[in-house]
């Protein structure tokens, strides 16, 4: 009975023994972690590729692209160009002052402005007249670029009306709106409050 006994304890002290190296051989195969050798210049060439690629990217998206457009360019890059003839009195103003005012050269800026048979008219607070280069002709007016307009209007090279004002309402140089259009004060001689344009009517 005791050998019996002895045999049972044993069989069983031996079972839990074959029991416990076995978890312990699963657990092991478990949690093996393969280790391989790492090519140390075969990540730092990695590295450098990614550092390469990103510095690309950031320097595509800084340069100044040619074929920039509306949908595309930056917020102010593109300056946008008002025509007189399209935006109100004080849009035009503001545009001037900008620099954005579509500057026209020898095209008419307006259809609605001061004509020959309509001689006087008031515009953005002041009176409108013209005289004409045919009665006077202004040689000594020293106007770069004098030409003709395709409304009459005599301009400077920049595409300026030239206009005559009272020096005391508006000097030589200043740059205003009229109802043709951007103009230029080149002369005196007018009233006060008065714009005098210069034509070739």
């Amino acid at each position: 009975m005791r050998k019996t006994k002895l045999i049972s304890c044993l069989t069983l002290v031996v079972a839990i023994i074959m029991m416990s190296i076995g978890m312990i051989i699963q657990s092991k195969d478990y949690f093996n972690v393969k280790t391989e050798k790492v090519n140390m210049k075969d990540m730092t060439a990695s590295a450098i590729n990614i550092n390469d690629e990103k510095l690309e990217e950031k320097k595509e998206t800084t340069e100044l692209k040619t074929d920039i457009s509306m949908d595309t360019a930056p917020a102010g890059y593109i300056k946008i160009e008002k025509v007189f003839s399209e935006i109100s009195t004080e849009e035009a103003i503001a545009a001037l002052q900008e620099g954005s005012l579509k500057m026209e050269y020898t095209a008419v800026y307006s259809y609605n402005g001061l004509t020959k048979s309509r001689g006087a008219m008031y515009f953005n607070g002041h009176k409108e007249t013209y005289y004409s280069e045919k009665v006077l002709p202004g040689n000594s007016l020293a106007i770069p670029g004098r030409h003709v307009a395709d409304d009459g209007t005599i301009r400077d090279a920049d595409g300026y009306i030239c206009v005559a004002a009272d020096p005391t309402y508006a000097g030589k140089g200043t740059i205003l709106i009229t109802s043709l259009g951007p103009a230029k004060v080149y002369d005196s001689g007018c009233a006060y409050g008065t714009i005098d344009i210069y034509v070739s009517w």
